[in-house]
C-alpha cells in the first residue's frame, strides 16, 4: 500500500478511539453528552486509486491540518455548507427582486397615472365649480360618452318580425303571414267586387315587380314585405353633415335631390286642394314618397284600417333606412349618429317613427317600441318629439329597471328639462322589479313629499282613499296640470298592481301631512316637444292644459305637426317651404308641379288603368261579347271607362254633377259608377 492510504487508514483509527473514549467519558458523565463527532466521509475510490489530482489535493490539506485538527474541521464543514446556502439563497433572492423590478415599476406607474386621473378629475371638478371653459366642454364630452353608452341601439331588435316569433313562434308567425297573403289574393281576384279598395289599389297589379329579398331584409330599420313595389327613393338620399371634433357624435341630414323635391311640391298641391283620390293616386306613381306615405296611412285610419296605416308607416320607414349610409348604422348603433330635427326632410322620420312605434305598443312588442323610443332620443338629445315620456313606462313593462335608473339619474344630471322630477316617480317602480323594497319606500316618500298633488290625483286614478298626508293637494295651474296628466296617461296602469298599490298606501299612511311651503310655487310650462306628444296623443285632457300659444302656432300640418318657428328651419329645397310660403304663392308653385307631375305620368296611369281593365275583363269572363250580349266598349262604364264621344259631349254635364255631388264623410272613396248613374244604358 501507498504511503497515502496508510495515512488514511491511520486516521480512521485514530477517529475510532476517540469516539470510544468519548463513549465512555459519556457513560461516566451524569448524563452531560459531549458534541457529537460527524464521521468523515471515505472516498469510494480511494482503494482503487481514483483521481490523482482531487487525492493530492486531499493529502495537502490532510498534511497542513495535522491530527490534532481533523476533529474540529469535521464539525465545522457543515456551517460551511449552510453558508453557502444563505449565499446561494441570498442570490436567489437578489435575482428575485431584479426580477420583480419591472413590475414594481409598472406598478409604481399604475399608481402615478391613478394618481394623475385623481388630479385631473379634482381639477375638473373644481374649474367646473369655477366655470372654466375647457372644463366645462370636458364634463360635456364626458356626459355626452354615458349617453351614448346608454342609448346604443341593437339593430336586431328595430325589427318587430323578431320580437313576434320570440313571444309567439317561427311557425305560428309564418302561418299567420301565409293567412293573411291568401286574402289579400282573394280579395284582390274576388269576381264580385266591384269597388277595389285602398290597399288592393296601392298594391298595384299581380304580376308588378318586386323588390329583392337581400333589400327587404338588410335594411337599417324595417324588415321589407314581399308585395311592396320594386321602386327607387326616387331621389332622397343621406348625408354627413359635420362631426364633433372628439368623436363623441356625428350629424346626418336627409336630403330631397332631383325630381324628390318636385314631387314634394305635387304632394303639398294635394294637401291644400284636399282630393283624397289624388293624393292616393301620387302615392301608387311614386309608392316611396315619405310625406305621401305618411299622409295616406291617416286615410286608412280614417278607413279604420289600422293594418294599412302601419304598413305604410313601416313603408315609410324602410325608405329612410334604404338611403342610410354605413357609417350612419355603425354610429347609430354605438349612440353617435345624430339628425337635426330642424330639417324638415328629417321631421318626417320622427313623424313617422311615433306613428310606428305607437302601432308596436298596441300589437304588445314593448321591446321593439323601446328601442325605437331610444333611437328617436338620442338621435336628437333636445328630445323634440318628448320620448322621455314614453321610455319609462316602456322600460318598466320589458323589466329593463336597472337601466332606467341609470338613463333618469343621467337625464336629471344633464337636461334642462324641468319634469324629470316627475319622471323620476318610476324609479319607484323600477326599485320594486329590482326587489329594493326599501329603497322603493325611500323614493316614494321622497316623491310624496316633493309632488304630493302627482299622487293625490294618482289615488284618485287608482280608485283609491286620498290618505290625509297628502289629500286635497291638487295640481293648482295648467303647467303643473299637464306634467301630472301626462305622467298618469302613461304610467297608471304600470302602478295598478297589488305590489305598488300596498305600497303606495303603507308609505301615505306612515306620513306626516306633507307641508307645500317650501316647494315651487308652479312648474315650468310644457316645452314644445310635449306639446307635440300631447297633440299626436289627441287626448282631450291633455291639450286643455297644454300652452295655447304653441297649439295654435301655424304652419301646422298633418305631415309635420307644430313644426319649429320659420326662422329656426333648415331648408335645402323649395318643396320643403311651401307650407311657410305666402298661400297664393306655395298653390301656383304646387299646381306648376302638379301640372309637371301629370304630364310625365300620364303615360304611365293609361297603362295602369288598361291592365286594370284587361284584369277585370279576365276575372269575369267577358270575352268578345259578354253574357249579357253588349259588346266591350260598352262594359267599360262598368268598371270606371266611357267611350271617348260620350265624354266629349257629357263633359260639361259631369263637371256640373260633380259640383252638386253631395259631401261625404272624411276617408271616403267615390260611390260606384252604377251607383252614381254613370255609365247606364
Amino acid at each position: 500500500m501507498s504511503s497515502r492510504q496508510l495515512r488514511k487508514l491511520q486516521k480512521q483509527r485514530d477517529l475510532e478511539k476517540t469516539q470510544e473514549v468519548a463513549a465512555q467519558s459519556s457513560e461516566d458523565s451524569d448524563g452531560d453528552q459531549g458534541p457529537v463527532v460527524a464521521k468523515p466521509r471515505v472516498s469510494l475510490f480511494a482503494a482503487l486509486g481514483g483521481d490523482e489530482a482531487h487525492d493530492e489535493d486531499e493529502d495537502e490539506n490532510d498534511e497542513d491540518a495535522g491530527p490534532e485538527t481533523q476533529e474540529p474541521v469535521s464539525e465545522i464543514q457543515q456551517p460551511s455548507g449552510g453558508e453557502s446556502k444563505k449565499k446561494k439563497k441570498k442570490k436567489k433572492k437578489k435575482a428575485q427582486v431584479k426580477a420583480m423590478t419591472p413590475d414594481a415599476g409598472d406598478a409604481n406607474d399604475d399608481e402615478e397615472d391613478e394618481i394623475d386621473r385623481a388630479i385631473k378629475e379634482l381639477n375638473i371638478t373644481t374649474s367646473t365649480k369655477n366655470g372654466s371653459p375647457a372644463a366645462t366642454a370636458a364634463a360635456a364630452q364626458a356626459s355626452t360618452r354615458r349617453v351614448n353608452e346608454l342609448l346604443s341601439i341593437n339593430p336586431y331588435y328595430l325589427k318587430a318580425a323578431n320580437e313576434m316569433r320570440t313571444l309567439f313562434g317561427r311557425e305560428v308567425m309564418e302561418s299567420a303571414e301565409a293567412e293573411e297573403e291568401q286574402e289579400r289574393n282573394r280579395r284582390s281576384r274576388d269576381p264580385g267586387q266591384h269597388q277595389v279598395d285602398l290597399e288592393t289599389f296601392l298594391r298595384g297589379p299581380p304580376d308588378a315587380k318586386k323588390l329583392s329579398e337581400v333589400s327587404l331584409r338588410r335594411n337599417a330599420f324595417i324588415q321589407g314585405r314581399e308585395h311592396w313595389p320594386r321602386e327607387t327613393a326616387a331621389g332622397l338620399t343621406m348625408r354627413e353633415v359635420k362631426k364633433a371634433e372628439d368623436g363623441t357624435w356625428t350629424e346626418y341630414a336627409y336630403v330631397h335631390e332631383g325630381d324628390y323635391d318636385g314631387v314634394q311640391a305635387s304632394f303639398f298641391g294635394c294637401v291644400q286642394s284636399g282630393d283624397l283620390m289624388r293624393m292616393t293616386q301620387l302615392l301608387q306613381q311614386v309608392p316611396y314618397h315619405v310625406s305621401t306615405l305618411i299622409q295616406v296611412s291617416s286615410i286608412a285610419k280614417q278607413d279604420r284600417n289600422m293594418a294599412l296605416a302601419a304598413e305604410l308607416y313601416e313603408r315609410a320607414l324602410f325608405t329612410f333606412g334604404r338611403v342610410t349610409t354605413s357609417s350612419f348604422r355603425q354610429n347609430m348603433e354605438h349612440g353617435r349618429a345624430r339628425l337635426d330635427f330642424r330639417r324638415p326632410e328629417n321631421r318626417q322620420f320622427w313623424l313617422a317613427g311615433y306613428h310606428y312605434l305607437k302601432s308596436l305598443i298596441r300589437k304588445g312588442t314593448y321591446r321593439t317600441a323601446l328601442e325605437w323610443a331610444k333611437l328617436m332620443y338620442t338621435l336628437d338629445p333636445r328630445d323634440p318629439y318628448a320620448m322621455r315620456h314614453l321610455i319609462h313606462p316602456l322600460a318598466l313593462r320589458v323589466q329593463e329597471s336597472r337601466w332606467l335608473v341609470n338613463f333618469l339619474d343621467e337625464i336629471e344630471s344633464t337636461s334642462d328639462n324641468q319634469d324629470t322630477v316627475y319622471l323620476r316617480q318610476s324609479v319607484v317602480l323600477a326599485k320594486l322589479q329590482m326587489a329594493d323594497v326599501q329603497g322603493a319606500q325611500a323614493d316614494l316618500a321622497m316623491g310624496m313629499k316633493r309632488v304630493p298633488w302627482l299622487y293625490c290625483e294618482l289615488f284618485q286614478e287608482l280608485n283609491l282613499d286620498t290618505p290625509p298626508s297628502i289629500w286635497g293637494m291638487s295640481a293648482d295651474s295648467d303647467a303643473r296640470s299637464f306634467w301630472v296628466k301626462l305622467y298618469i296617461y302613461q304610467a297608471k296602469d304600470l302602478w295598478n298592481n297589488a305590489q305598488a298599490i300596498e305600497l303606495l298606501q303603507s308609505v301615505a299612511k306612515d306620513l306626516a301631512k306633507v307641508d307645500t311651503s317650501h316647494l315651487p310655487a308652479d312648474d315650468a310650462p310644457a316645452d314644445l316637444g310635449a306639446t307635440r306628444l300631447a297633440y299626436l296623443e289627441g287626448q282631450t285632457s291633455l291639450l286643455s292644459t297644454a300652452p295655447r300659444d304653441l297649439l295654435a302656432s301655424q304652419p301646422n300640418y298633418e305631415f309635420d305637426p307644430l313644426p319649429p318657428p320659420e326662422e329656426e328651419n333648415i331648408f335645402t329645397g323649395e318643396g320643403t317651404r311651401l307650407p311657410w310660403a305666402d298661400s297664393d304663392a306655395a298653390r301656383q308653385a304646387a299646381a306648376g308641379a302638379d301640372e309637371h307631375m301629370l304630364v310625365r305620368h300620364h303615360r304611365q296611369l293609361m297603362q295602369m288603368v288598361q291592365t286594370l281593365r284587361q284584369e277585370a275583363m279576365r276575372v269575369r269572363g267577358w270575352h268578345g261579347r259578354g253574357m249579357f250580349g253588349l259588346e266591350n266598349e260598352e262594359l267599360l262604364g262598368d268598371i270606371g271607362g266611357r267611350p271617348a264621344d260620350a265624354e266629349a259631349d257629357d263633359s260639361a254635364g259631369a263637371r256640373d254633377e260633380e259640383s252638386e255631388e253631395p259631401e261625404r264623410p272624411p276617408g271616403a272613396w267615390p260611390e260606384d259608377d252604377d251607383e252614381a248613374g254613370h255609365g247606364r244604358r
